[in-house]
C-alpha cells in the first residue's frame, strides 16, 4: 500500500560529511588549504608577491605619480663641462630619462629632493646618494624647470670616482609619489614619497 504524505521528509546529510573518493569534503578542503599555504610560503607569501616592485625595461613609461618617467639609456662620459665636472681621474655617469610632469605646477627635477632616480649597487656610489645634478638635453640647462604635461629629456648625473671601472649595466629605481592636500584652508598641493614605482636594469654605454 502506498504511503500517504504524512511521512517525515528524509534529512539531507551535512555537505561537510559527504564523502568523495572515500574522504569527506571537509578533509579535501583542509588538504587543499594546506597545499596553498605551503606554495604561498615557498614564494614569499601572497602579499609579498603582490607588493614586489615592478621590473620595467628601458623605453617603458613608468607612472611615478608626480612624474611619468621613461628610462632611455645610461652613459658614462669624461665630463659635462661647463655644467658638471668629475673629480680628478674620475668620470660621470648619467641616466637619461624622458620626464613628463603630471602636476599642474612647473617644478625643477631637483624639487623632489633628487630622489626620483637612484642607482643601486654601482661601485663608488652609495645606493642613497643623490645625483650631482640634472640637465636637459635640449639646451643643456642645469636643473631645468619642467612644464606641466610637456615631456623633456632630462639626465640625472653622478660622479664615478677615480679608477672606477664603468659597469656593464646598472640597476636603478624610480621613486613613486602620492598626492596629498597639505592644507584644508588653501588646498596647497603636496607630493609625498610613496612606494617605489619601478626598478630597471639598463646597459651602460661608455663615451670616450
Amino acid at each position: 500500500m502506498q504511503e500517504t504524505g504524512n511521512a517525515e521528509p528524509e534529512e539531507l546529510p551535512d555537505l561537510r560529511d559527504v564523502k568523495v573518493r572515500g574522504r569527506t569534503l571537509r578533509t579535501w578542503v583542509i588538504g587543499a588549504t594546506v597545499v596553498l599555504l605551503a606554495i604561498s610560503a615557498a614564494f614569499g607569501g601572497l602579499k609579498k608577491a603582490a607588493d614586489q616592485t615592478p621590473q620595467v625595461a628601458a623605453g617603458t613609461p613608468i607612472d611615478a605619480g608626480r612624474f611619468e618617467v621613461t628610462i632611455e639609456r645610461v652613459v658614462v662620459v669624461p665630463d659635462l663641462k661647463p655644467l658638471y665636472t668629475p673629480d680628478p681621474g674620475g668620470t660621470l655617469i648619467a641616466v637619461v630619462t624622458k620626464l613628463k610632469l603630471t602636476d599642474d605646477t612647473g617644478v625643477r627635477p631637483g624639487d623632489d629632493g633628487n630622489g626620483l632616480i637612484r642607482l643601486i649597487g654601482v661601485p663608488g656610489i652609495k645606493d642613497t646618494d643623490a645625483p650631482l645634478g640634472t640637465t636637459n638635453l635640449r639646451d643643456q640647462t642645469a636643473d631645468p624647470v619642467l612644464t606641466p604635461e610637456y615631456a623633456e629629456e632630462v639626465a640625472y648625473v653622478w660622479k664615478l670616482p677615480k679608477a672606477t671601472k664603468p659597469p656593464a649595466e646598472v640597476k636603478l629605481t624610480v621613486q613613486g609619489y602620492e598626492h596629498v592636500d597639505d592644507s584644508i584652508l588653501d588646498h596647497h598641493e603636496k607630493w609625498n614619497p610613496d612606494k617605489l614605482a619601478a626598478e630597471s636594469t639598463v646597459p651602460v654605454k661608455v663615451v670616450k
